[in-house]
């Protein structure tokens, strides 16, 4: 598998809070199909930043997935979707 493929089968996902883990990550997205790997990349300090991806086995789920999960909220606050809480999915081709 080469890195085109890949990029094929990767989401980019935007607005993270920063008490999702990338295990919490990888069974919110796992729903949507077999999962190679989600990471959730930190700055130089160690800080999580608010992006990540999720790495799909199959290209079919990329999409399903962003049916499925798009708008998903995680920490809301009273069902407020807020700014920092509003996971927003967008392909990265």
């Amino acid at each position: 598998m080469g890195i085109e493929e890949e990029a094929d089968r990767t989401l980019f996902i935007r607005n993270i809070d920063t008490r999702v883990t990338e295990e919490l990550l990888f069974e919110l997205f796992l729903q949507a199909g077999p999962l190679v790997r989600t990471k959730i990349p930190k700055d130089l300090d160690g800080k999580q930043k608010t992006f990540g991806f999720a790495v799909y086995k199959h290209d079919v789920s990329v999409p399903y997935a962003m049916q499925l999960l798009n708008g998903t909220t995680l920490y809301g606050k009273n069902g407020v979707k807020n700014e920092q809480s509003l996971l927003i999915i967008i392909i990265d081709l």
